[in-house]
């Protein structure tokens, strides 16, 4: 999808990528054969030529960030095809909602194949968790610019997520699925374990509480099988939110 994008172009918002699609230009290939452009000043063609073979070397390199950068938040689900490869699917559980009065109790990353819990007091640390998060390109959470990531940079100070990040409770409004993330997954299918089915995050931070307190291995276990299905189950939700606004741009390219 990213090679049919423009949005990251210099004074290209999303209404002139709409009429750069409905003129014909439907990939960086069309843009560039073109000698002039409708709408754009002739003086600024080759500026615009230049900013897309930046980008073109920056697919080749799988570098993310200069389409981070450039592109508003909303559309970076332009790059979950071509960077999926070097993907972080990310939860965190806490014992409560302010950075400032609680403690990160675990991590959860899920690169799409392999699940690693990060937990607190075991193999919780901030060098670790800052050499794991630094592997990947492209964050995927839900609700995670609003809680995760800001509760993540308080804790832990040094570690940068300055990265191209889907939060699928955003991108997912955008499709008419409202609410958290279990209702969600209800409405697409997506099932959970029965032992965690009905667990929420207040459930969550009593399980923490007796393996704290108790040493109850058994609350811990819960907790992680809780956390791995929140991270688990934002892979298919990723590619069912990825792939239908994908559709939506092929059928505007399907009027032309």
């Amino acid at each position: 999808m990213i090679r049919h994008s423009f949005i990251f172009l210099s004074g290209i918002g999303e209404i002139k990528e709409r009429r750069l699609w409905e003129s014909g230009i439907l990939s960086w290939g069309d843009f560039l054969e073109r000698e002039r452009i409708k709408g754009i000043p002739e003086r600024r063609k080759p500026l615009l030529d230049r900013e897309i073979e930046e980008a073109k070397l920056n697919l080749e390199l799988h570098l993310p960030y200069f389409f981070a950068y450039r592109m508003p938040r909303r559309e970076h689900w332009r790059l979950y095809e071509e960077f999926k490869h070097s993907i972080c699917f990310l939860d965190i559980e806490t014992t409560g909602l302010s950075p400032s009065r609680s403690e990160v109790t675990m991590v959860g990353v899920y690169d799409g194949r392999e699940y690693k819990a990060f937990i607190r007091g075991i193999n919780l640390n901030e060098e670790v968790l800052k050499r794991e998060l630094e592997r990947y390109s492209l964050l995927v959470t839900f609700y995670g610019s609003g809680f995760d990531v800001p509760f993540l940079k308080a804790c832990f100070p040094s570690i940068s997520l300055e990265k191209p990040h889907i939060d699928l409770c955003f991108t997912s409004k955008r499709l008419g699925l409202r609410g958290g993330l279990k209702k969600i997954e209800e409405m697409l299918g997506l099932e959970r374990e029965e032992e965690v089915k009905n667990i929420d995050g207040f459930e969550a931070v009593r399980l923490w509480r007796r393996w704290e307190i108790y040493g109850d291995e058994d609350a811990l276990e819960t907790l992680v099988e809780y956390n791995r299905a929140d991270v688990v189950n934002l892979k298919p939700l990723a590619e069912y939110v990825y792939s239908r606004l994908r559709d939506d741009v092929v059928n505007i390219f399907r009027e032309i």
